[in-house]
């Protein structure tokens, strides 16, 4: 079990269930902050991330879809991402990732990690008002 803390975030400054996540693909590597979403059906970065990656948004990835985002279809592209949630001991799991194609589209956070590709993996215990949450991977179960 890791234990990470809720972090204050964005405007107006809101705690929330956040963790620092490393991505590898191909060649590329990026860290950034993701929100653990459980009402997310997918895990899914925005373009920006893609592009810091080195993936190539357009007809390429395994396979394009749609995805419902604040209010709006949005076309995605999924790759295949090896994800490492830091400050847990290296533990480490590849995921199907859904890339937003729109570049102009600003996402609240570079990264949600949702029901498809981190919590088909992993137990999440909120404990809002405690300010943290605990998170086990359930292969070492």
């Amino acid at each position: 079990m890791h234990r990470f803390p809720y972090r204050v975030e964005g405007n107006p400054g809101i705690a929330r269930p956040t963790v620092d996540v490393k991505l590898e693909c191909g060649t590329g590597e990026w860290t950034t902050r993701a929100l653990i979403d459980t009402g997310s059906p997918l895990t899914v970065f925005d373009y920006g991330t893609a592009e810091a990656l080195g993936v190539r948004i357009g007809n390429t990835g395994h396979r394009a879809g749609m995805v419902a985002l604040l209010g709006a279809d949005r076309p995605v592209q999924f790759e295949y991402v090896d994800l490492t949630l830091l400050n847990a001991g290296g533990h480490s799991w590849v995921a199907d990732v859904a890339f937003i194609k729109q570049m102009d589209f600003q996402m609240p956070f570079q990264g949600i990690l949702g029901q498809q590709g981190f919590l088909d993996r992993h137990v999440v215990t909120f404990h809002y008002y405690a300010g943290y949450l605990d998170v086990i991977n359930i292969a070492e179960h």
